[in-house]
């Protein structure tokens, strides 16, 4: 389940549109296609969410690259999913400021 991307709201259904349509072949296409989604919105929000967000930017790439060798597969995209979802949860978790959230 891709609970990180749909706590996003509508912002996270944008990306498991463009994760599960998008016209990628290779991972580096699919990581640009999502880093083009995530620039778009980018300047719409602030603070934690920005910085959590420009975070999973910049791992993308990295991480789709090293998982997969194709995407163009309905296994891979749902895997591609669960892998977008951990990372979003990692950089949550590095956003986490304990002293401004009580």
């Amino acid at each position: 389940m891709a609970t990180q991307l749909l706590s996003l709201g509508m912002f996270g259904v944008r990306l498991l549109d463009r994760i599960l349509t998008a016209p990628a072949v290779l991972p580096h296409e699919l990581a640009d296609d999502l880093v083009d989604e995530i620039n778009y919105y980018l300047p719409c929000t602030h603070g934690r969410e920005q910085k959590m967000l420009f975070q999973l930017a910049c791992e993308l790439h990295e991480a789709l690259d090293e998982a997969f060798t194709r995407v163009d597969g309905l296994a891979a995209r749902h895997s591609a999913i669960g892998l977008v979802d951990a990372l979003l949860g990692q950089a949550r978790d590095q956003t986490h400021d304990p002293l401004t959230e009580r």
